[in-house]
């Protein structure tokens, strides 16, 4: 079977899908800033399993007015911080049910991520994450960073988030993990497999 490869910056260009399910194929170089402009469109990326690289784009987080449910992007070569603006889709405000960015190379969480990864919405394991439990050895993670990279933007990159409202409550889906209020009907790739 043949597998898409080349830049994902061709493919995000102009998105107008409900989904873009690219898993499992030879995709390569950073996920494009331009992907929020796919805002009014775009419900599920599914990413993993790709050759993907870079820092994550903080307009990820501008994904807020769709219906995101599952933004897995595990297996890849990514690596900086987890921008915070892409944690507040999954918040109290958001409509990410599930956030998988395992098998990655991420250094660093903001707090909305931190809340995250306790409530088990977010998985980031096999990263290079200090502190965290379950992660890559120091040494994998030293020579992979050792490796010539392009350098992240600020974590404080500003990106229009909602605020949560003071009512918000978030329903527990199967196997603990926080359901989107409004959105239990989606299909998301994680319980394709329960």
């Amino acid at each position: 079977m043949d597998r898409i490869g080349g830049a994902l910056t061709y493919v995000v260009r102009k998105i107008t899908l409900p989904g873009l399910a690219l898993a499992n194929n030879k995709l390569t170089g950073p996920i494009p800033q331009s992907i929020g402009q796919a805002k009014d469109s775009l419900l599920e990326l599914l990413l993993l399993n790709n050759q993907l690289s870079g820092c994550l784009p903080h307009e990820l987080g501008m994904l807020t007015k769709t219906a995101v449910i599952d933004l897995n992007l595990g297996g890849n070569h990514l690596y900086g911080q987890v921008p915070d603006a892409l944690c507040k889709l999954a918040g109290p405000s958001g409509r990410l049910a599930n956030l998988t960015l395992s098998s990655n190379y991420f250094t660093s969480v903001g707090p909305a991520c931190s809340a995250l990864i306790k409530d088990g919405v977010l998985d980031v394991k096999k990263n290079c994450i200090p502190g965290l439990a379950n992660q890559r050895a120091p040494a994998e993670c030293a020579s992979f960073m050792s490796q010539p990279k392009t350098s992240c933007p600020a974590a404080s990159a500003p990106v229009s988030c909602p605020a949560a409202p003071a009512d918000a409550k978030t329903k527990m889906a199967p196997e603990g993990r926080a359901a989107a209020k409004g959105y239990s009907s989606y299909v998301t790739y994680a319980t394709l497999h329960e």
